[in-house]
């Protein structure tokens, strides 16, 4: 009885033992924090890591253009290597060309961590594991992906290593991505990959540097397409040029030639000081110096109103409505258009305008058609978006749902914006005007071309330029606008020698419209501009 009594002690005594080690080892592991790092001081620990997954982005019809995967990466610790020689060996046997790293120093050190190959497959990690060495875990972490490749990179940016945004909307929405949150974008990657097509075959043609295009709806300011070529690949990482990188579209600045002139015109309308009707002059040049002059391609030996000189693109008519309206209004709606600051949208990479302000008359007369202000296609965009959809402030945005709903402010009266609207579709469907190459027989388009000499060191080349075109469509209402901008196209012998908007952009104006109208549910308009409502101008020929 008493053997019976002293077994049943030494049970007690033992399952004492045996749950107070229980609880103790229970509840060291309840203080251990989940997704745990791998600890690289002390021993060797492999734990899941601890980065969150970061938020997807989809274009605007829901499909996925950048996201992030679970990868793992192989990890070793040199201090427990029985044999660092023959693992390296073994190593690059299995990697050959892909086994760069250099593990000499490495291998043979008291390291606890090292991390030896990035992304590696489960068949590698068994061949690492046949080795026979201690130390060897796999790390899992997370990569970011984007499905599109060079599918609108340039506003989707890109992350860094730890997966924190460093350009684009990456950057500019990093907080929300992080903290896991998805991203729904305006962006439509159909009218995306057709509009760089195009764009592209332009610049191919002309030999020409870089190029730049921006689709938006002219009454929101919902962005459906951005270009900016030359782009990349928004997976690949190393070896990218500058020139790759550069957001033309958003952070570009140029001068933008004759497509200044619509503002002008508005200018003029908007303040009373010059009528739509009212002839001005244009037969002589205007003197500024001995050596300079304003002038234009077209020599126009009768007056011209205000609808006319826009269509022609007179450059002396422009100089002259610039100086009845002097600096005070000039700068005034340059100001109201968002010439005097930053575009406001979800991106970093945007710029402030660089515009010539003194009292000159030829600085005030050379900014009215676009020399002596530079701009991004961006500004151009907004800038277009409210002369033409009725005079009201528009703010661009690439977010399909905005935060703050859209003010009511009015930039320019209705009555101004239906007559520049009525002088733009003239641009384009006028037998004079300069775009009428962008003619579409399906959809009514408005718009402006504008030919400048590029500045290259403080001067201005008389063999290089740039071209741009924008405009809205459909006109008489318009919902889009676009803007096209082009740098250093080539003269060629298909464009009798040629380089301007109107043989480089506007051929591919009307392509572009007649493809991408159906996506944006367009319906095909009737031409004659009485029944869309347009005022009807006379416009006379010139010679050239």
């Amino acid at each position: 009885m008493e053997n019976i009594k002293k077994t049943k002690f030494k049970l007690l005594i033992c399952s004492i033992s045996f749950f107070m080690v229980y609880f103790g080892v229970a509840s060291s592991m309840l203080m251990i924090k989940p997704k745990e790092k791998i600890n690289k001081e002390s021993n060797f620990k492999l734990t899941e890591n601890k980065l969150k997954i970061r938020g997807n982005i989809y274009d605007n019809n829901g499909y996925l253009i950048a996201t992030t995967i679970r990868k793992h990466d192989l990890i070793i610790n040199p201090s427990v290597l029985r044999d660092p020689k023959k693992f390296e060996i073994e190593f690059k046997k299995i990697f050959g060309k892909q086994a760069s790293f250099n593990f000499k120093d490495k291998l043979h050190s008291d390291l606890k961590y090292l991390k030896v190959k990035k992304n590696i497959s489960i068949k590698d990690y068994n061949k690492i594991l046949k080795i026979g060495e201690p130390g060897i875990k796999l790390e899992e972490s997370y990569i970011r992906k984007y499905p599109g490749k060079s599918l609108a990179a340039h506003i989707i940016g890109k992350v860094d290593i730890d997966g924190n945004g460093i350009s684009g909307v990456e950057k500019k929405l990093n907080n929300k991505l992080s903290s896991s949150k998805d991203i729904h974008l305006t962006i439509d990657s159909g009218i995306q990959n057709i509009f760089k097509k195009l764009l592209l075959e332009q610049i191919s043609k002309f030999q020409a540097d870089a190029g730049a295009g921006i689709i938006m709806n002219a009454n929101n300011g919902k962005i459906k397409s951005i270009i900016s070529l030359p782009d990349y690949d928004n997976n690949i990482n190393n070896n990218l040029q500058k020139k790759q990188v550069f957001n033309n579209a958003t952070k570009g600045l140029y001068e933008l030639g004759s497509t200044l002139k619509i503002f002008t015109a508005a200018m003029a309308i908007e303040s009373g000081k010059v009528k739509d009707d009212q002839l001005i002059d244009v037969s002589s040049p205007i003197l500024l110096s001995k050596s300079q002059k304003i002038s234009d391609i077209k020599k126009i030996n009768f007056p011209i109103n205000l609808p006319e000189i826009i269509v022609h693109s007179s450059n002396i008519g422009t100089a002259k409505i610039a100086t009845s309206l002097g600096h005070h209004i000039q700068k005034k709606y340059f100001n109201l258009l968002g010439f005097n600051q930053k575009v406001d949208i979800e991106i970093v990479e945007t710029s402030l305008p660089s515009i010539r302000y003194d009292n000159h008359p030829s600085s005030l007369m050379s900014k009215s058609y676009g020399y002596g202000i530079q701009i991004s296609p961006l500004h151009l965009s907004k800038a277009t978006a409210i002369t033409l959809n009725g005079g009201k402030l528009v703010t661009p945005t690439l977010l399909k749902k905005k935060k703050k709903p859209e003010k009511n402010i009015q930039v320019l009266s209705k009555k101004t914006s239906k007559k520049l609207r009525s002088i733009l579709y003239l641009v384009v469907n006028d037998k004079n005007g300069t775009g009428k190459s962008a003619k579409s027989f399906y959809y009514p388009i408005g718009g402006k071309t504008g030919t400048v000499k590029k500045l290259i060191d403080g001067k201005y080349s008389n063999t290089e330029n740039i071209v741009a075109f924008t405009g809205a469509f459909p006109i008489h209402k318009p919902e889009y606008v676009f803007t096209i901008v082009i740098d250093q196209p080539k003269p060629q012998k298909f464009s009798a020698m040629r380089n301007t908007a109107g043989w480089v952009i506007a051929p591919m104006v009307g392509k572009l419209i007649n493809r991408i109208s159906p996506i944006l549910k367009i319906k095909p308009s009737n031409f004659l501009s009485s029944e869309l409502g347009l005022k009807r101008y006379k416009i006379r020929g010139a010679s050239l």
